[in-house]
């Protein structure tokens, strides 16, 4: 490697120290913090996003500026603060973005979503993945729960693989790149018995180096075994598997069909099962015989006639039939083939799609510890940059109403830092 090399991932190496002492400087500071002093400390900003119950805003405290400025001094030796190299770490940082998801308590008892929110809480804060969104404290008042989180500056992938004017929107390098982390976000996530059910574009993000955070656990679900299975209708149309869209069960699989699916965009510009009604999305998915654009790499599409989807053998060997393999019901309406059947639910686990044929050459570990050189990296003008992002209204009702004691008492455990799981509804 030459000197220049040598530089680059020196600075790489550096920058991803910085992050994660970063992360550790807010958790430590937010639990630390009481939730009185939370509202007077936090400056809100610009809408990053709307939903249900509510929305999400970019935030900015000076305080956790500070505070991160003091744990960048403690890392350095007395020699090294004397080192004219080291001065940027003596410098005093200004106020660090979040992004703070703000729920209307009257719409979540009124949607009936209570428990499902507790539950999206308590993953949200028991997880730890270099490429899931990090939270760092939830607290309420009266009227709103609210959520701290880091804040992805980057925007949603398949907004930038759209805004791009070429076909494909993404080769498959820039592909596999992005996939690969999925990958490791769900097997992270399966190994604790968490299916995401959420793999969608809008919970895609890409952070400021240019890597993927996975974003909303609303419809994540903890399984009691690897046995286990849900029937609850939720999600996007497009990337539901077919044993959601038929109530049949489902588990983890759902979570790789809907890999599937999102490989398949990245490289496409749209989904394999589109139609313009839900309905017949349904149809498509429940045939699950998706045909192949022809720019796409062999090793994508083997074993099945990329014109017709059928297969061409009882056992394609393509990344993209393998995710996304299912046989319908027959005339007894049992399925014949459960998702177990799926690449990623067989012996091998997500081990199987890591040494498939598409992913070739892929350095794994190092794409784990961020060793790897993004395609891309977001343009940031400041901390506080949200360029990539949709424009949202300031919205004149950004709390809900005052509620009564008795509903109050709903939310009573929302303020503990320490995750409680419970169980789903």
């Amino acid at each position: 490697m030459d000197d220049e090399g040598e530089l680059l991932k020196k600075k790489r190496e550096k920058m991803e120290e910085e992050e994660e002492l970063a992360h550790e400087t807010f958790k430590g500071f937010f639990k630390a913090k009481k939730k009185e002093e939370l509202h007077t400390e936090i400056v809100i900003r610009d809408t990053l996003g709307q939903g249900t119950y509510g929305r999400v805003r970019l935030v900015q405290s000076a305080e956790a500026g500070s505070a991160l400025t003091e744990a960048r001094k403690r890392t350095l030796t007395d020699q090294q603060k004397k080192d004219p190299d080291f001065r940027d770490f003596l410098e005093p940082m200004g106020p660090q973005s979040f992004a703070l998801k703000i729920l209307k308590k009257s719409e979540i008892i009124r949607l009936k979503q209570v428990e499902h929110v507790k539950h999206e809480r308590s993953l949200l804060l028991e997880t730890s993945h270099p490429f899931i969104q990090k939270a760092y404290r939830t607290y309420a008042d009266d009227r709103n729960l609210y959520l701290l989180t880091e804040y992805v500056p980057g925007g949603e992938l398949l907004s930038r693989c759209r805004a791009r004017d070429s076909t494909p929107p993404l080769d498959d390098k820039e592909a596999q790149f992005y996939a690969a982390q999925l990958v490791m976000a769900l097997q992270y996530l399966h190994s604790d018995m968490i299916i995401y059910r959420g793999l969608v574009p809008d919970n895609i993000l890409i952070d400021k180096q240019g890597y993927l955070k996975l974003v909303d656990f609303g419809f994540a679900k903890k399984l009691k075994d690897a046995n286990d299975c849900t029937y609850t209708l939720c999600g996007t149309p497009d990337y539901l598997a077919p044993e959601i869209v038929s109530s049949k069960g489902h588990g983890k699989g759902a979570d790789w069909w809907a890999l599937g699916v999102i490989i398949y965009e990245m490289l496409s510009g749209y989904t394999p099962f589109y139609a313009e009604k839900p309905f017949d999305i349904y149809k498509k998915i429940l045939e699950a015989k998706p045909t192949y654009p022809n720019i796409f790499d062999p090793n994508l599409a083997e074993g099945v006639n990329i014109s017709t989807g059928e297969a061409l053998n009882s056992a394609p060997q393509g990344l993209l039939p393998r995710l996304m393999r299912y046989t319908p019901p027959g005339p007894d309406n049992k399925p014949k083939a459960s998702e177990s059947q799926r690449m990623g639910c067989q012996k091998g686990g997500p081990e199987e799609i890591k040494k498939h044929k598409w992913f070739r050459g892929l350095n794994w570990a190092k794409l784990y510890n961020r060793q790897v050189t993004p395609p891309w990296r977001p343009m940031l003008k400041s901390e506080e940059d949200t360029s990539h992002f949709a424009d949202y209204r300031d919205s004149l009702e950004e709390s809900g109403p005052f509620l009564e004691q008795g509903k109050q008492d709903l939310f009573k455990t929302w303020d503990n830092f320490d995750p409680t799981i419970a169980t789903a509804q």
